[in-house]
Formats: structure tokens, sequence, C-alpha cells
């Protein structure tokens, strides 16, 4: 039987990192759930590379990449061509699928293709964010919504039939919501996030919640504990900073 190809969904790394890996037996692929729902298990990552490795065999290599939200290691078990002419400080557009071993969840490379041109850095932005509001929206409508149904098998039936979203969305996001306190990936995400785009003055909540990947109410449980524990603290209205 033909299995179709999975398209690579362009995101964060800080989706992947704050989300929750789901193993898979078999010809069905694991993924990660991410903090708006999205289930992410063929990615397409822009990034910086920062650090780069090569066995002394010549069987494995790695590279370390960033883009901005948190960082990954893209592992090349063969095809070690794929990384030749790659260093420390190129821009790289990275498809892949999201693995997992020992606890470490990592990327097994398909394509590395190098990125010279700004304003194609300045597109990926644009279209992740495009995404993130509309998973964000699609999340809204289903808590709003979450009352009017007697169980999770009803509201996702509605969520179809009304809004054609998929099942497992449905699931996957009443699952999180019901996870009450967020975990401690997307709490440290969170607070290097801050860390990352604080320019001097604080770190802006409007840019944190565009460029977390996480949902709103996720942010906002995470900062609370944050604060609480003084691991951060309020410079002034709008702003945060980590100590």
């Amino acid at each position: 039987m033909d299995r179709k190809r999975l398209t690579a969904l362009k995101t964060r790394l800080s989706g992947i990192s704050g989300g929750r890996f789901v193993q898979q037996d078999g010809f069905n692929p694991s993924y990660v759930v991410t903090p708006l729902g999205e289930r992410l298990s063929r990615v397409r990552i822009l990034s910086v590379v920062v650090d780069k490795f090569a066995a002394e065999t010549g069987k494995f290599a790695s590279l370390t990449i960033d883009d901005g939200t948190d960082t990954i290691r893209v592992k090349v078990f063969s095809a070690l061509s794929m990384i030749e002419n790659i260093v420390p400080g190129d821009t790289v557009d990275v498809i892949g699928r999201i693995k997992e071993y020992n606890g470490e969840l990592y990327i097994a490379p398909e394509v590395i293709t190098k990125v010279s041109d700004p304003n194609f850095e300045i597109l990926r932005e644009l279209e992740i964010r495009r995404r993130e509001k509309n998973l964000g929206g699609m999340r809204e409508t289903i808590l709003k919504h979450k009352e009017q149904a007697s169980d999770v098998d009803e509201l996702a039936r509605m969520m179809v039939e009304r809004y054609g979203m998929e099942h497992e969305f449905v699931e996957d996001i009443l699952a999180q919501e019901e996870g009450g306190k967020p975990s401690v990936d997307a709490k440290k995400s969170v607070m290097d996030m801050i860390e990352s785009l604080d320019k001097g003055e604080g770190c802006d909540y409007t840019d944190l919640i565009a460029s977390s990947g996480l949902g709103e109410n996720e942010i906002d449980k995470a900062v609370q504990e944050l604060l609480e524990e003084g691991l951060c603290y309020e410079p002034r209205p709008g702003k945060i900073r980590r100590l």
C-alpha cells in the first residue's frame, strides 16, 4: 500500500522542545504535539548553525542549530556530504524528521540548504506567525465550545462538522488544557525566549507571544510561575526580564 509522504511543516524549535513526544510503532511516524496542538513529524526549520561535530570514524556528524527560540541537534548517520560545506555561522533551511533517543529530541535531515537572502528569513517568519495565529484561533474556538458538549468525542464531532478541524487536533488541545500547569520544558523555553528577546529594557509580552510557538494561556501560566519563583521580574507594565 502506498503511503502519502508527510508535509514538512514550517515551525519554531520552541514548538518542538515545548511539546510532547509521542512514539509510534511500525510504519506510523512518531511526532511531537506542540503547545498549540499541532502534530509535528516532518519539519522545516530555518536557523543558524552554532556548532558542528564530526566523528573520527567518518560515520557520524551533527549540527547544532539555533532559530532564536531554542536549539536542537541535526544528526547525520550517512551521506555526511550533506553537511560537508556547512560551517558555524551559516543560516540553513533544514527539512527532516523529529526523532528521539535517550530522552533527546533531534532532527534526522533529508535536505539541508544554505540561505543567504534575508528576505527568505522575513518570509518564513511571516508564514510561521500566520500559522500560529490560525492554530491559536482554532484552540480558542475549541475551548469556547467545550461546555456545549458532554464529552470529548461529541466536542470533536462538533468541531469537525462546523469548522473542519481534525478529530485528533481537538483531542490534543483538550489533553493539554487538562494538564494544568505548564511543563518544565515550556517554562524553560519561555525563560530562554525572555532572555533572547530582551534588548536591554526587557522582553515585550507581545513579542514573547508572537515568537514562542506556545498558546497565550500556556505563556501566561509559565510567566506567572517564573514571577512567583523569583526567576523573572517586571521592570514596567508590558515588559518582563530574567533575573
